[in-house]
């Protein structure tokens, strides 16, 4: 009997959704408290990213759990790389199985423009790896592989959404607060087409969090300290836009071509 290969339409869905609650709780403390208070325990470091590869491997096999936990590892480490390089005094990431990863910091940047580059790089180191692996896995005409690649440009373009507490919100932000609006219905749209009850969660955090913005208080006092220069804004545009079209095409072909490898019936 021919072994079915992964579904990788299936498990984007469900893995996008995980991951991205699990930096969208980085970005909201308190949403850890709340978890720890009902008795959650939480691992650290590498220990957590075992734990978290042994419940993907039961859920989906070992050679996709150890492809996908690298590749939000990867995403991780680029939030990393840059708070050190910003002198953030970042802890190294933690991974919750079936929430995913965060990197905290001791410190929170001076302006919009670091606390952009330092959201955006999680989905740029994150995004050009899956992109790597995809068509390596072409080249090596791997299926297993071409999904995990997949899986990981899904998972870094949904954490582009130009909504809070996602990635892309903070990225956004630096250059036109008002897009975080639209962005908050991209979110509950998100959270309709993947029938996801975990993004409907993340679409009321962004409501509240754009409310927030807007009226001012602890999260639009900060975005309101130093903001971005112009030319800054159009850096941090132009490197925004032009990583969530390169993935949002990637991601596309490679559904059209994950299709081709899959069994006909």
């Amino acid at each position: 009997m021919e072994k079915q290969q992964p579904n990788p339409k299936a498990k984007n869905v469900l893995l996008g959704g995980l991951a991205a609650l699990g930096i969208a709780a980085f970005k909201f403390k308190m949403f850890f408290l709340l978890l720890l208070k009902g008795g959650w325990v939480f691992l650290s470091k590498g220990l957590s990213m075992i734990i978290m590869i042994g419940v993907y491997t039961m859920v989906f096999g070992w050679v996709y759990a150890v492809m996908v936990v690298g590749l939000i590892l990867i995403h991780e480490m680029g939030h990393y790389i840059f708070m050190k390089h910003f002198g953030l005094d970042p802890k190294l990431p933690v991974f919750i199985p079936f929430l995913g990863a965060y990197v905290a910091m001791d410190k929170m940047p001076p302006d919009q423009a670091t606390s952009a580059w330092v959201s955006l790089a999680g989905p740029l180191i994150g995004g050009v790896t899956s992109v790597a692996f995809f068509y390596f896995g072409i080249m090596q005409k791997s299926p297993i592989l071409m999904a995990a690649g997949s899986t990981g440009c899904f998972l870094n373009l949904l954490q582009l959404l130009p909504a809070k507490p996602l990635d892309g919100g903070f990225v956004i932000s630096a250059i036109a607060r008002w897009v975080l609006i639209p962005g908050v219905f991209m979110v509950f749209a998100a959270a309709y087409f993947l029938q996801s009850p975990i993004f409907m969660l993340i679409g009321l955090i962004a409501a509240y969090s754009a409310y927030k913005t807007f009226k001012g208080g602890d999260l639009g006092a900060r975005d309101m300290i130093n903001p971005a220069t112009p030319m800054e804004k159009v850096l941090i545009g132009l490197a925004y836009f032009t990583l969530a079209g390169a993935l949002g095409y990637v991601y596309f072909v490679s559904h059209n071509e994950l299709i081709s490898f899959m069994p006909s019936k």
